[in-house]
């Protein structure tokens, strides 16, 4: 792979972790908000979290409908999964040579669940703007079964890519912390699967800011040499 490739997809990855970071909250807010997610806010500490953040929100959470609010916000997930897989492709390709069977497949695993998801993304929050039906449908063809498998997939590639050695530390132990046991874990505690998946997307903002940063002053370098 180009440095320029490295370059473009460790900050699609870089991106889309910071998209996923961000968003969650409204995402979240959004869906307590709506019929199916009401019944959430009766956790004690989820009612404690939103009590207290929601009013600083409010005006970004009540322009429209609440089931109009939810699907915009979640809109945003498309993204937020195109720069997953954009990072899976870049580290895998920087560490194939060291890589393991592991590493390998937990690539396939969390590639295919990515690819599940950005499909689930398009039918749930794209046509479901203007079908609602199809919501409860992508989710359960699509979203649901992309969850075990990124959710699997991603813990296996961080034990692989630990291994490896290639790959900042601290992004792959993300990686493995926020697998299928974090994401059950934080959305349990928090309420809400898009902020199970914290660590995933800081993992990614972790791995993608630092290949950048890495394959930027490769190139400087290169250029200055040249």
């Amino acid at each position: 792979m180009s440095s320029n490739s490295i370059r473009w997809g460790s900050l699609a990855a870089m991106i889309g972790g910071i998209l996923g970071i961000l968003y969650a909250p409204f995402y979240a807010l959004a869906y307590f908000a709506t019929e199916d997610g009401a019944s959430s806010l009766e956790a004690p500490f989820v009612k404690s979290w939103t009590d207290a953040l929601r009013p600083v929100l409010e005006p970004l959470l009540t322009f429209a409908s609440p089931e109009t609010v939810y699907l915009t916000y979640g809109k945003v997930f498309t993204f937020v999964v195109l720069g997953w897989m954009a990072g899976l492709l870049v580290v895998h390709a920087q560490q194939a040579p060291q890589a393991g069977r592991l590493e390998k497949w937990g690539f396939r695993l969390a590639f295919v669940g990515t690819v599940l998801a950005f499909l689930g993304s398009i039918g749930a929050y794209w046509i479901g703007s203007v079908w609602w039906g199809v919501v409860n449908i992508a989710f359960l063809a699509f979203l649901v079964p992309a969850l075990l498998l990124f959710g699997i997939g991603f813990s296996l590639f961080g034990v692989g890519t630990l291994r490896a050695k290639v790959a900042p530390r601290l992004g792959a132990w993300l990686l493995i912390a926020g697998g299928l046991p974090g994401i059950i874990v934080l959305s349990t505690v928090l309420g809400q699967l898009s902020l199970g998946l914290l660590l995933l997307n800081l993992a990614w903002a972790v791995l993608g800011y630092t290949l950048f940063s890495e394959a930027s002053a490769a190139e400087q370098r290169s250029t200055r040499f040249a």
